[in-house]
C-alpha cells in the first residue's frame, strides 16, 4: 500500500473465528509492517497474512504474543493459526513455556493438538485430559478427541461419565477416565489398523482428503441435523487448507445459511482449484504442511 491504513481491532478479532476480514483486503497489507504494529491484533493480522503468503516462520512469534496478552479471544486466534498451519511439534514447542503455569493453556493446546490432524495428539489429548481439573478443559479434549475419530457425535463425544460421590461430609467428583480412555484406545487402535502408513493426516476417524472434506461438509450443510459444533470446525479446516473464503457459512455463530455454505461448497468443488488437493495432506491456503 501507498498509505499504511491501521485496521480497527474491532474488525480484526474476526479472526478468531475464521481467515477472512470482511471489507479489508489483508493481502494489500505488507505482512512485516503487521508484525512489527504495537496492535497485538494487527500483529496477529500479520501472522496469518505472513501464513497465507507461505511464510511459516512466522508463527515463531505466537508465543511472545500469547504471553503479551490473556484475552481469550487473542489465545484463540493464534490457537487456530498454530494448530492449521503447523505441525504436531510445533504446537508442543509452543505451549511448552506455559506448562502448569496457571494460564488456563491446557484449554487452548487442546485445540491446537486436534487441529494438526495428527493422529500422535490422541495420545498427548488423553494426558492432558487425566490431568484436567476443569470440567471446561476436560469437554474441550473430549470433543477434540471426537473430532479425530469419529465422523458424527457418538459415545466420544459424550465424554467420560461423571458422579458425584459422598465420602463423610466431603462430596467428590468422580470421573471415569478408566472406561472413557478405553474407549478412545478401542477407536484409535481400529483406525490406525486402516490408515495407509505413519504421519497420516486424520480427521472423523479417516484418512483427512480436502476434496472428500468438502463433500462430506456440503452433505452436512444440507441435512436435517447438521451437527453446528462440527460445521464449526470442519469450515475452520477447510478454509484453511482452501484459502476460500467460508464467513457467509453462518449468520450468527449458531444459525447455518445452509444455501450460502452449499453455493460455497458446490462453486469449490466444480472448479479447477479442487485438483490441486490430494489425499493425506494437510495445507494452509493451499500451501502444503510439513513440506
Amino acid at each position: 500500500m501507498s498509505k499504511y491504513i491501521p485496521v480497527p481491532e474491532s474488525t480484526l478479532k474476526i479472526l478468531s473465528i475464521g481467515f477472512h476480514v470482511p471489507g479489508v483486503d489483508l493481502r494489500s497489507y505488507n505482512p512485516s509492517r503487521l508484525l512489527g504494529s504495537d496492535e497485538i491484533w494487527e500483529q496477529i493480522a500479520g501472522l496469518f497474512l505472513a501464513c497465507e503468503l507461505g511464510d511459516s516462520s512466522a508463527l515463531r512469534r505466537i508465543p511472545a504474543i500469547m504471553k503479551g496478552s490473556d484475552a481469550y479471544l487473542v489465545w484463540r486466534a493464534v490457537t487456530n493459526l498454530a494448530g492449521l498451519a503447523s505441525t504436531l511439534g510445533f504446537v508442543k514447542d509452543v505451549f511448552k513455556p506455559f506448562e502448569k503455569d496457571g494460564s488456563g493453556s491446557e484449554y487452548f493446546m487442546a485445540t491446537a493438538l486436534g487441529l494438526t490432524l495428527d493422529p500422535d495428539a490422541i495420545r498427548m489429548l488423553l494426558t492432558l485430559h487425566n490431568d484436567a481439573s476443569d470440567e471446561e478443559t476436560r469437554y474441550q479434549i473430549e470433543r477434540e478427541l471426537s473430532y479425530l475419530l469419529e465422523d458424527t457425535n457418538g459415545p466420544i463425544s459424550r465424554g467420560a461419565d461423571e458422579s458425584i460421590e459422598s465420602e463423610d461430609e466431603d462430596t467428590v467428583h468422580v470421573i471415569n477416565r478408566e472406561e472413557y480412555f478405553r474407549k478412545v484406545g478401542d477407536a484409535l487402535s481400529l483406525m490406525l489398523g486402516q490408515l495407509p502408513g505413519p504421519n497420516t493426516p486424520i480427521l472423523g476417524g479417516k484418512v483427512f482428503d480436502v476434496v472428500k472434506l468438502a463433500r462430506q461438509l456440503l452433505e452436512r450443510v444440507g441435512g436435517a441435523a447438521p451437527e453446528i459444533g462440527r460445521v464449526h470446525r470442519h469450515r475452520l479446516i477447510f478454509e484453511a487448507a482452501t484459502g476460500v473464503n467460508c464467513a457467509a457459512f453462518f449468520d450468527s455463530p449458531v444459525k447455518l445459511n445452509s444455501l450460502q455454505a452449499t453455493a460455497i461448497l458446490e462453486t469449490f468443488l466444480e472448479s479447477d482449484d479442487a485438483r490441486k488437493f490430494v489425499p493425506r495432506q494437510r495445507y494452509f491456503f493451499g500451501h502444503p504442511i510439513g513440506d
